[in-house]
């Protein structure tokens, strides 16, 4: 949520929203959200939890006019699509100058991932390529400053994350190739 920045009334693009976990978020903070995603069944789960508008579209085609939002959101997206480079380019394409891009990337080189790898070995993560740390970096340089974060990746609610987790955020901080998730900001440049 930090690389998103501001969102007080700023036009954001959750890209491959999925079920809408991070959609909603983004709406509570305050964001004018659209969420996309490719799988026709997902917008109907999404729409549960989020009041914004949900499309069905290819990542790497957005529907979208150049420049149209502040902001767009991809979690755990490039590890799905046919070549994220095409879609980073697609995520700056329909970010407007001054805006920001934020991408979240899961390590498979991170205590976590190797912890996890046979669940790697499942679907949907069978089929998924992992962008390594480097990639993630070199996506986002042609389309603006980029900066690189690793973060704590908890996929639900785990008993005492709230004392444990700004500990093993900072230690991510500290160690950041080994953070189980990585997150890429791209700050495009104004006009």
């Amino acid at each position: 949520m930090r690389a998103v920045g501001p969102l007080d009334g700023r036009r954001v693009l959750d890209v491959g929203c999925g079920s809408g976990r991070f959609t909603t978020a983004l709406e509570q903070r305050g964001g004018l959200l659209t969420g996309e995603g490719l799988d026709p069944a997902m917008p109907a789960v999404a729409a549960r939890r989020a009041r914004t508008p949900l499309i069905v579209a290819d990542a790497q085609r957005l529907p979208f006019d150049d420049a149209t939002f502040d902001g767009t959101v991809a979690v755990t997206l490039c590890e799905f699509v046919t070549d994220p480079h095409l879609t980073v380019g697609e995520l700056s394409r329909v970010t407007r100058r001054g805006g920001r891009i934020a991408v979240g990337a899961l390590n498979p080189l991170s205590p976590r991932g190797v912890a996890r790898r046979q669940h790697f070995q499942r679907p949907p993560w069978h089929a998924a390529h992992f962008v390594a740390r480097w990639e993630l970096a070199a996506l986002g340089r042609q389309f603006g400053r980029v900066t690189l974060h690793a973060a704590l990746f908890a996929p639900g609610a785990l008993p005492g994350l709230d004392k444990v987790g700004p500990l093993l955020e900072g230690l991510g901080r500290a160690f950041p190739r080994f953070g189980a998730f990585q997150v890429l900001v791209i700050g495009k440049a104004p006009s």
